[in-house]
């Protein structure tokens, strides 16, 4: 009587652990989804922050400047200067001033990016032709008033 009992245990276990794993399995793609998208998010919301900050530095000095650490903001970031590159380096993404008044916003694993026009005041959500991640990430992430200082 007790082996049967035992049996039977073992097996309601193990079916809870399959149905676990099977949980499991098919949500986590969709949680990787959600924390890349949300990362965006964050990543085009800082964007947005230092293009507010470059457009006050113009209006004091005259022109854009790449180096972030001048803006007086309090950066999540460490600014990174590599000869005559400067950047500012987060977990995810990579933040630097493009000739024209560009403020590229790139994904350090996936090819995808934001570019911020600072004169224009327009955001474009772009990544490599074919890339599911960064059309799926363009297509998540609120692109409205983004830039508009």
């Amino acid at each position: 009587m007790v082996l049967g009992q035992r049996g039977s245990i073992h097996t309601i276990v193990l079916g809870l652990v399959i149905i676990v794993g099977f949980g499991i399995a098919l949500g986590w793609p969709q949680y990787q989804k959600h924390k890349t998208v949300a990362s965006a998010q964050r990543a085009l919301d800082l964007g947005k922050a230092l293009a507010f900050a470059e457009a006050t530095y113009k209006t004091q000095h005259g022109a854009y400047t790449p180096d972030f650490a001048q803006l007086g903001l309090a950066l999540p970031c460490p600014v990174v200067r590599d000869g005559d590159k400067i950047e500012m380096e987060c977990s995810d993404y990579v933040y630097r001033l493009e000739e024209g008044g560009v403020l590229r916003v790139q994904h350090k694993g996936l090819p995808k990016w934001f570019d911020l026009d600072l004169a224009k005041g327009s955001v474009d959500c772009s990544h490599e032709d074919g890339s599911i991640a960064g059309s799926h990430i363009c297509s998540r992430v609120d692109l409205t008033g983004a830039a508009q200082p």
